[in-house]
C-alpha cells in the first residue's frame, strides 16, 4: 500500500471494508494513506457508502459497518448535541447531572467535573431510559453511539442498541 499507487479509490475502500468486521468503531485510517489527489474520491466513495446504509458515519473521521437487518429503518431520527460546550471542554459538571438524572450516579465527587465518556458509559450501565434521553438530547446520538460501540457489547443491550439504531 505504500509503495504502490492506489488507481480506484473506491474500489480500494470497498474491498478493505469487506474485510472488516460489524459493529465496531473504526476510523478512516483503517484504509491506509490515501495520496492527497485522491482525498476528493475518498470522500466520495465513504459518503456512498454511507448513503447506501452499508456504513453509519459517527463523527469526525469515525464509522461502523452495519449489521443488515430488514427489521431497521432506513431513516432514523438523529438527535444533536444541545450541550457543545460539555463535548468541547470534555467533561460534564456533576451539578448538572445531579438534578436531571435520576440517580446519583456520581455522589463521590459533588463538586467536580466528569469526562463525557464516563457519563455516558454510566447512564448505558445503569439503563434507564430516562437517563439515556437527557444524555441523548444533551450531547448527541453520535457520541452515545460511539462510546457504546467502543465501551459494549453491543448484543448485551438490545433494548440500547434498538434505541440507538446501531
Amino acid at each position: 500500500m505504500k509503495n504502490k499507487e492506489i488507481s480506484n479509490i473506491s474500489y480500494h475502500v470497498r474491498n478493505k471494508l469487506k474485510r472488516l468486521h460489524k459493529d465496531k468503531l473504526y476510523d478512516y485510517s483503517v484504509f491506509g494513506d490515501i495520496p492527497k489527489e485522491k482525498k476528493v474520491a475518498f470522500r466520495k466513495a465513504i459518503s456512498r457508502l454511507s448513503k447506501k446504509g452499508d456504513i453509519v458515519k459517527v463523527g469526525y473521521g469515525k464509522f461502523y459497518k452495519r449489521d443488515r437487518r430488514p427489521s431497521m429503518p432506513k431513516e432514523s431520527i438523529q438527535i444533536d448535541a444541545r450541550r457543545k460546550e460539555w463535548l468541547k471542554a470534555g467533561k460534564v459538571p456533576v451539578e448538572n447531572l445531579k438534578y436531571r438524572l435520576s440517580r446519583n450516579l456520581f455522589w463521590s465527587n459533588p463538586k467536580g467535573k466528569v469526562p463525557v465518556e464516563n457519563v455516558i458509559a454510566a447512564v448505558i450501565e445503569k439503563g434507564a431510559l430516562d437517563d439515556l434521553d437527557f444524555i441523548r438530547f444533551s450531547l448527541g446520538d453520535n457520541k452515545v453511539r460511539e462510546v457504546f460501540l467502543k465501551h459494549f457489547d453491543i448484543d448485551s443491550k438490545p433494548m440500547i442498541r434498538e434505541i440507538l439504531n446501531v
